[in-house]
Protein backbone atom coordinates (compact mmCIF):
# COMPACT_ATOMS: atom_id res chain seq x y z
CA UNK A 1 0.00 0.00 0.00
CA UNK A 2 1.05 3.54 -0.94
CA UNK A 3 0.20 6.95 0.31
CA UNK A 4 -3.04 8.79 -2.02
CA UNK A 5 -0.73 10.68 -4.24
CA UNK A 6 -2.97 13.91 -3.30
CA UNK A 7 -2.59 13.84 0.35
CA UNK A 8 1.27 14.36 0.28
CA UNK A 9 2.69 15.08 -4.04
CA UNK A 10 1.35 19.14 -3.77
CA UNK A 11 3.46 19.61 -1.18
CA UNK A 12 6.70 17.68 -2.35
CA UNK A 13 6.28 19.54 -5.64
CA UNK A 14 7.44 22.68 -3.79
CA UNK A 15 10.48 21.45 -2.74
CA UNK A 16 14.02 21.97 -4.77
CA UNK A 17 16.17 19.39 -6.19
CA UNK A 18 17.99 17.43 -3.09
CA UNK A 19 15.31 19.53 -0.66
CA UNK A 20 13.67 17.52 1.98
CA UNK A 21 10.96 18.90 4.96
CA UNK A 22 8.92 17.56 7.70
CA UNK A 23 5.04 18.59 7.61
CA UNK A 24 1.42 18.24 8.00
CA UNK A 25 -0.53 15.03 6.81
CA UNK A 26 -4.41 14.98 6.36
CA UNK A 27 -4.06 12.09 8.88
CA UNK A 28 -3.37 14.13 11.66
CA UNK A 29 -1.24 17.55 13.14
CA UNK A 30 2.18 16.79 14.18
CA UNK A 31 4.58 17.04 11.12
CA UNK A 32 4.36 13.25 11.03
CA UNK A 33 5.30 13.91 6.91
CA UNK A 34 8.50 13.27 5.61
CA UNK A 35 8.99 14.45 2.26
CA UNK A 36 11.57 15.12 -0.35
CA UNK A 37 12.82 15.24 -3.53
CA UNK A 38 15.98 13.96 -5.51
CA UNK A 39 17.34 12.46 -8.46
CA UNK A 40 14.96 9.87 -9.11
CA UNK A 41 11.75 11.88 -8.15
CA UNK A 42 9.83 12.45 -5.10
CA UNK A 43 9.17 10.33 -1.54
CA UNK A 44 7.15 10.51 1.12
CA UNK A 45 6.77 8.39 4.31
CA UNK A 46 3.62 9.27 6.68
CA UNK A 47 5.03 8.14 10.14
CA UNK A 48 1.79 7.85 11.84
CA UNK A 49 0.51 6.01 8.43
CA UNK A 50 3.56 3.87 8.29
CA UNK A 51 2.92 4.26 4.64
CA UNK A 52 5.62 5.13 1.79
CA UNK A 53 4.77 7.78 -1.54
CA UNK A 54 6.44 7.89 -4.77
CA UNK A 55 6.54 9.91 -7.60
CA UNK A 56 9.10 9.40 -10.66
CA UNK A 57 11.02 12.57 -11.78
CA UNK A 58 9.38 14.97 -14.20
CA UNK A 59 10.79 16.47 -17.00
CA UNK A 60 12.11 20.02 -17.04
CA UNK A 61 10.19 21.69 -19.88
CA UNK A 62 12.12 24.72 -21.84
CA UNK A 63 9.64 26.82 -19.79
CA UNK A 64 10.28 25.63 -16.12
CA UNK A 65 14.14 25.84 -17.01
CA UNK A 66 14.11 29.30 -18.07
CA UNK A 67 11.67 30.04 -15.48
CA UNK A 68 14.16 28.16 -12.67
CA UNK A 69 17.56 30.19 -14.19
CA UNK A 70 15.32 33.12 -13.72
CA UNK A 71 14.73 32.33 -9.69
CA UNK A 72 18.24 32.02 -9.51
CA UNK A 73 19.37 35.13 -10.92
CA UNK A 74 16.59 36.94 -8.82
CA UNK A 75 17.66 35.42 -5.84
CA UNK A 76 21.18 36.63 -6.16
CA UNK A 77 20.21 39.84 -6.46
CA UNK A 78 18.67 39.99 -3.37
CA UNK A 79 22.09 38.54 -1.71
CA UNK A 80 23.98 41.68 -3.25
CA UNK A 81 21.50 44.10 -2.05
CA UNK A 82 21.80 43.15 1.82
CA UNK A 83 23.49 45.72 3.67
CA UNK A 84 24.80 45.38 7.33
CA UNK A 85 22.73 42.09 7.65
CA UNK A 86 21.98 38.63 6.67
CA UNK A 87 19.50 38.18 3.93
CA UNK A 88 15.91 36.87 4.33
CA UNK A 89 14.75 33.90 4.56
CA UNK A 90 17.12 31.85 6.26
CA UNK A 91 16.81 27.76 7.01
CA UNK A 92 18.43 26.94 10.25
CA UNK A 93 17.33 23.23 10.22
CA UNK A 94 19.77 21.07 8.35
CA UNK A 95 16.95 18.48 7.56
CA UNK A 96 15.37 21.27 5.24
CA UNK A 97 18.67 21.98 3.31
CA UNK A 98 19.03 20.61 0.05
CA UNK A 99 21.22 17.46 0.09
CA UNK A 100 23.85 19.16 -1.57
CA UNK A 101 24.11 22.35 0.72
CA UNK A 102 25.04 19.72 3.86
CA UNK A 103 26.81 17.61 1.74
CA UNK A 104 29.36 20.29 1.21
CA UNK A 105 29.86 21.12 4.46
CA UNK A 106 30.08 17.45 5.77
CA UNK A 107 32.81 17.09 3.59
CA UNK A 108 34.85 19.92 5.44
CA UNK A 109 33.98 18.04 8.61
CA UNK A 110 31.42 20.05 10.00
CA UNK A 111 28.53 18.07 11.77
CA UNK A 112 25.33 19.73 12.20
CA UNK A 113 26.07 20.93 15.74
CA UNK A 114 28.96 22.82 14.36
CA UNK A 115 26.68 24.35 11.42
CA UNK A 116 24.28 26.12 14.01
CA UNK A 117 26.83 26.92 16.50
CA UNK A 118 28.86 28.76 13.86
CA UNK A 119 25.10 30.48 12.73
CA UNK A 120 25.29 29.13 8.76
CA UNK A 121 22.33 28.66 7.02
CA UNK A 122 20.60 27.82 3.74
CA UNK A 123 18.58 30.85 1.75
CA UNK A 124 16.10 29.36 -0.29
CA UNK A 125 15.83 32.28 -3.13
CA UNK A 126 19.09 32.10 -4.10
CA UNK A 127 19.78 28.21 -3.51
CA UNK A 128 22.96 28.68 -1.51
CA UNK A 129 24.67 28.88 1.61
CA UNK A 130 25.36 31.60 3.60
CA UNK A 131 28.59 31.81 5.84
CA UNK A 132 27.99 35.07 8.26
CA UNK A 133 30.73 37.26 9.45
CA UNK A 134 30.39 38.10 12.96
CA UNK A 135 30.92 41.40 14.56
CA UNK A 136 30.46 43.14 17.92
CA UNK A 137 27.11 44.00 17.27
CA UNK A 138 25.82 40.95 15.17
CA UNK A 139 26.59 39.72 11.96
CA UNK A 140 28.35 42.51 9.53
CA UNK A 141 29.15 40.30 6.36
CA UNK A 142 28.58 37.30 4.89
CA UNK A 143 29.12 35.25 1.85
CA UNK A 144 26.69 32.66 -0.06
CA UNK A 145 28.36 29.93 -1.62
CA UNK A 146 27.05 27.90 -4.61
CA UNK A 147 27.20 24.45 -3.65
CA UNK A 148 26.81 23.14 -7.05
CA UNK A 149 29.21 22.22 -9.49
CA UNK A 150 30.04 24.52 -12.44
CA UNK A 151 27.06 27.51 -10.96
CA UNK A 152 29.21 30.61 -11.16
CA UNK A 153 29.85 32.84 -9.33
CA UNK A 154 30.43 30.42 -6.70
CA UNK A 155 30.54 33.16 -4.09
CA UNK A 156 28.78 35.77 -3.50
CA UNK A 157 28.16 38.51 -1.21
CA UNK A 158 27.39 42.20 -0.04
CA UNK A 159 28.03 44.78 -2.87
CA UNK A 160 29.68 47.06 -0.03
CA UNK A 161 32.25 45.26 2.31
CA UNK A 162 32.80 46.96 5.88
CA UNK A 163 36.46 48.61 5.13
CA UNK A 164 37.43 47.53 8.52
CA UNK A 165 36.49 43.65 8.20
CA UNK A 166 38.36 41.27 9.62
CA UNK A 167 36.64 38.00 9.87
CA UNK A 168 38.19 35.76 12.97
CA UNK A 169 36.78 32.70 14.02
CA UNK A 170 39.04 31.08 17.32
CA UNK A 171 41.91 31.96 19.88
CA UNK A 172 45.10 31.05 19.86
CA UNK A 173 48.85 32.26 20.75
CA UNK A 174 49.19 32.59 17.00
CA UNK A 175 46.64 33.63 14.22
CA UNK A 176 46.02 31.57 11.22
CA UNK A 177 45.52 33.50 7.43
CA UNK A 178 43.07 31.28 5.24
CA UNK A 179 42.21 32.17 1.88
CA UNK A 180 38.05 31.85 2.71
CA UNK A 181 35.45 31.36 5.47
CA UNK A 182 34.97 27.79 6.01
CA UNK A 183 38.47 27.45 5.53
CA UNK A 184 38.45 29.93 8.82
CA UNK A 185 35.83 28.63 10.37
CA UNK A 186 37.31 25.22 10.62
CA UNK A 187 40.81 26.38 12.04
CA UNK A 188 38.77 28.37 14.39
CA UNK A 189 37.36 25.08 15.86
CA UNK A 190 41.17 24.08 17.00
CA UNK A 191 42.98 27.49 16.83
CA UNK A 192 42.57 30.94 15.45
CA UNK A 193 41.37 31.49 11.79
CA UNK A 194 41.39 34.59 9.96
CA UNK A 195 39.88 34.89 6.60
CA UNK A 196 41.73 36.92 4.03
CA UNK A 197 39.49 36.81 1.83
CA UNK A 198 41.24 36.24 -1.65
CA UNK A 199 45.12 35.61 -1.84
CA UNK A 200 46.01 39.64 -0.65
CA UNK A 201 45.53 40.95 2.91
CA UNK A 202 43.24 44.61 3.72
CA UNK A 203 45.19 47.18 5.70
CA UNK A 204 42.63 46.36 7.77
CA UNK A 205 44.01 43.42 8.69
CA UNK A 206 47.60 44.25 8.43
CA UNK A 207 46.79 46.74 11.58
CA UNK A 208 44.66 44.19 13.36
CA UNK A 209 47.61 41.64 13.09
CA UNK A 210 50.25 44.41 14.47
CA UNK A 211 47.99 45.09 17.20
CA UNK A 212 47.88 41.59 17.94
CA UNK A 213 51.42 41.09 17.53
CA UNK A 214 51.58 37.64 17.72
CA UNK A 215 52.80 34.83 15.36
CA UNK A 216 51.31 34.53 11.93
CA UNK A 217 50.82 31.47 10.27
CA UNK A 218 50.25 31.76 6.07
CA UNK A 219 47.96 28.74 5.32
CA UNK A 220 46.45 29.57 1.79
CA UNK A 221 45.47 26.81 -0.38
CA UNK A 222 48.34 24.55 -1.86
CA UNK A 223 47.06 25.79 -5.49
CA UNK A 224 49.22 28.15 -7.89
CA UNK A 225 47.52 31.04 -6.73
CA UNK A 226 47.69 30.31 -3.37
CA UNK A 227 51.16 29.66 -2.90
CA UNK A 228 51.67 33.14 -4.99
CA UNK A 229 49.27 34.93 -2.89
CA UNK A 230 51.19 33.23 0.60
CA UNK A 231 54.79 34.88 -0.90
CA UNK A 232 53.42 38.13 -1.14
CA UNK A 233 51.83 38.10 2.34
CA UNK A 234 54.67 36.48 3.97
CA UNK A 235 57.26 38.94 2.94
CA UNK A 236 54.74 42.09 3.32
CA UNK A 237 53.98 41.05 7.18
CA UNK A 238 57.67 39.95 7.37
CA UNK A 239 58.44 43.78 6.84
CA UNK A 240 56.59 45.21 9.30
CA UNK A 241 58.39 42.84 11.73
CA UNK A 242 56.16 40.23 12.73
CA UNK A 243 56.88 36.59 12.96
CA UNK A 244 55.61 34.49 9.70
CA UNK A 245 55.59 31.10 9.19
CA UNK A 246 54.37 29.85 5.40
CA UNK A 247 51.97 27.01 6.19
CA UNK A 248 51.73 24.42 3.41
CA UNK A 249 49.18 21.75 3.23
CA UNK A 250 48.50 19.02 0.96
CA UNK A 251 45.00 20.81 0.82
CA UNK A 252 42.89 23.18 1.81
CA UNK A 253 42.70 23.73 5.45
CA UNK A 254 38.77 23.22 5.67
CA UNK A 255 39.49 19.94 4.26
CA UNK A 256 42.49 18.86 7.04
CA UNK A 257 41.55 16.99 9.86
CA UNK A 258 41.30 18.63 13.19
CA UNK A 259 43.72 17.16 15.01
CA UNK A 260 46.09 17.57 11.65
CA UNK A 261 44.87 21.71 11.68
CA UNK A 262 45.46 21.73 15.84
CA UNK A 263 48.97 19.85 15.28
CA UNK A 264 50.44 22.08 12.41
CA UNK A 265 48.70 25.66 13.65
CA UNK A 266 48.37 25.49 17.38
CA UNK A 267 51.16 23.30 17.98
CA UNK A 268 53.41 24.20 15.80
CA UNK A 269 54.61 20.71 13.98
CA UNK A 270 56.03 20.64 10.74
CA UNK A 271 53.08 19.96 8.20
CA UNK A 272 55.10 17.24 6.59
CA UNK A 273 55.55 15.31 9.81
CA UNK A 274 51.94 15.18 10.67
Amino acid sequence: MHLERASWFPQAERLRDGQRRRVDHDCGSGRTLLIRRDHDGYHAWCFRCCLPGFVGPQAESLEDKLARINRMLVGDGTVRGVVGDLPLPRVYEVSEWPDGAAVWLYKAGLGRNDIGRLGIFYHPPSDRVVLPVPGRQGSVFFQARAYQTGRFPKYLGPDQRPRDLVPVWGRARSATLCEDILSAMKVGMVGEGWAVLGTSVSDAMVAALLKRGTPVNVALDPDPAGRKGAAKICKQLRAYGLNVRDVVMPRDPKLMPLDYLRRVLVEGEDPTDV
